[in-house]
């Protein structure tokens, strides 16, 4: 999962197939229906915050603080 995880962050590309099955190893219980509906309201720099200190990525970022890449 680390791997897709590490693709999906440097495409710059949300994938909400993946955010949910990352969130069901977590314990989610919901649909994907229930949980697409949800992250419409969540705020997606804080799920992505968790992943990367979960995972133990490496983030580059720009000195405007913006996302570069993950280096490993």
């Amino acid at each position: 999962m680390k791997d897709a995880y590490i693709k999906m962050r440097n495409s710059n590309q949300l994938s909400v197939d993946l955010l949910y099955t990352l969130a069901c190893e977590e314990g989610l219980t919901a649909s994907p229906d229930k949980f697409a509906m949800a992250l419409t309201f969540a705020n997606i720099n804080e799920i992505i915050f968790h992943l990367d200190h979960k995972f133990e990525l490496n983030i580059l970022y720009n000195k405007n603080g913006d996302f570069i890449k993950v280096v490993e």
